[in-house]
C-alpha cells in the first residue's frame, strides 16, 4: 500500500511535528477532528475519507459504512474551485500562462493525433476513455453512453509516465514518478493470463472491475487482445492511468516522495506550474490551501498538465509544511509567494 494511503503515517507525522514543537494533539473520536495547541494558539484539522459506493470514488468529511480509506487532515473543509471542477477551464489557465497541455479537440473535429475521450467534469481516472488512434472514431463505439457523447471532448493521449505533484502554497513536496503498469510475454501464456498473474489470482482470470474496459482499450490500442499470446520478452502496458498497478503492494511506512527523480529541468516545471496556480488561488481564498497536479512526463523530459485536484489526499510529509505555516514557525518553506496563514489559526 502506498505511503501517502497507510493512515498509521498520518498519526506519525502529526507525532513527530508535535514532539519537535512541543506542541498538543487532542484525536475527538467522534468526529476525528483533530485539535493543536502549541503555546497560546491553536488550530482543528479536519478529516478526509475515501468512499466506494457502486464502484464510483467519492471524498466525504464522516466515517461511514462506504468508508474504505483516510486521506488526512487538513485545516478546513473541502473546497472546491473552477479550475479543478471543469478541465476544459483548467487548460484554458495553462494555455495563458504558456504551461504545456496536450491538445484537445471539443466536439471530436479534425482529429489528428492519437486521443483520448474526456468529460469535463470527474476524478479518480473515472471520466477518461481510451487511447484510441486518430482513425478511430471513438464517440461511435457502443460502451459510450450517450451522456459520454454529449459531453465529451478529446485530448491528445501523451504516452510516459504519470507525474502527481502536491503543493502547499505553491511549493511543492511531494511527487509520484509511475511509469505505465507492464506484462511481459512468455510465448505460451495468452495475456489475460500473464495480468492476472501480474495480480496473483489464484484463479488466474481478469476480474470484471470497473478498470477491465481500461485493460482492454490499452490493449486494443497495442493491437492485443485479452486471449492473444504475447510473444517471448514482448512487452505491454496495461494501463495508462495514474495509480494503477495490478499488483499488491507492501505497506510502505518510509516517504516515498520521487522528486528527485526529475532533472532540474522537470523540478522547475514543476515550480512553475505550481508557482502559477498558488497566485491564482490566492486571489480567492487568500491563503495557502493544498493542490495537486496530475501530469505525463514523456521521452523529451517535458511535463504535460492534464489537470488540477482541488482536495486530494494529503501525503504525511505535508503536515510540518501545513502545521509551520498555521503556527507561524521556522518550518515555513522558503519562498517569496508562500504567506503565512494567520487568518487560519483558531477554531474552524
Amino acid at each position: 500500500m502506498s505511503y501517502i494511503a497507510v493512515t498509521l503515517n498520518h498519526f506519525r507525522a502529526l507525532q513527530e511535528w508535535a514532539i519537535s514543537q512541543q506542541a498538543e494533539v487532542r484525536l475527538d473520536m467522534k468526529t476525528f477532528r483533530v485539535e493543536v495547541l502549541r503555546g497560546a494558539a491553536r488550530c482543528n484539522l479536519h478529516p478526509q475519507f475515501l468512499n466506494t459506493v457502486d464502484g464510483a470514488i467519492s471524498y466525504s468529511p464522516l466515517l461511514g459504512p462506504a468508508t474504505g480509506g483516510f486521506v488526512g487532515w487538513l485545516p478546513y473543509r473541502p473546497i472546491r474551485w473552477a479550475l479543478s471542477n471543469d478541465k476544459l477551464e483548467f487548460k484554458n489557465f495553462l494555455h495563458r500562462h504558456g504551461l504545456l497541455t496536450p491538445t484537445i479537440w471539443p466536439g471530436m473535429k479534425d482529429v489528428d493525433k492519437d486521443y483520448v475521450l474526456k468529460q469535463p467534469v470527474g476524478s479518480f481516472g473515472q471520466a477518461v476513455f481510451g487511447p484510441y488512434h486518430a482513425d478511430v472514431d471513438a464517440l461511435s463505439l457502443p460502451e459510450h453512453r450517450l451522456g459520454v457523447r454529449e459531453r465529451a471532448f478529446a485530448e491528445q493521449f501523451i504516452a510516459g509516465r504519470n507525474v502527481k505533484a502536491w503543493f502547499w502554497g505553491g511549493e511543492p513536496f511531494h511527487l509520484h514518478l509511475q511509469p505505465y503498469p507492464t506484462i511481459r510475454g512468455d510465448g505460451a501464456s495468452r495475456i489475460d493470463a500473464l495480468i492476472a498473474r501480474r495480480m496473483e489470482r489464484m484463479d488466474g482470470v481478469v476480474p470484471d472491475t470497473a478498470d477491465k474496459p481500461w485493460i482492454v482499450s490499452s490493449l486494443a490500442f497495442q493491437g492485443w487482445t485479452l486471449s492473444d499470446i504475447l510473444p517471448i520478452d514482448a512487452e505491454v502496458w496495461i494501463d495508462y492511468r495514474y495509480g494503477r498497478r495490478y499488483a499488491s503492494d507492501p505497506i510502505q511506512t518510509h516517504p516515498d516522495n520521487m522528486q528527485h527523480l526529475l532533472t532540474e529541468h522537470g523540478r522547475e516545471q514543476v515550480r512553475q506550474a505550481g508557482r502559477h496556480l498558488h497566485n491564482e488561488l490566492v486571489k480567492s481564498h487568500g491563503v495557502p490551501v493544498l493542490f495537486a497536479l496530475d501530469g505525463v512526463l514523456d521521452a523529451n523530459d517535458r511535463i504535460w498538465w492534464l489537470e488540477a485536484n482541488s482536495n486530494p489526499i494529503l501525503p504525511p510529509t505535508g503536515y510540518p509544511l501545513i502545521l509551520a505555516t498555521l503556527f507561524e514557525t521556522d518550518e515555513i518553506p522558503k519562498s517569496g509567494e508562500l504567506r503565512p496563514a494567520s487568518a487560519a489559526v483558531g477554531t474552524v
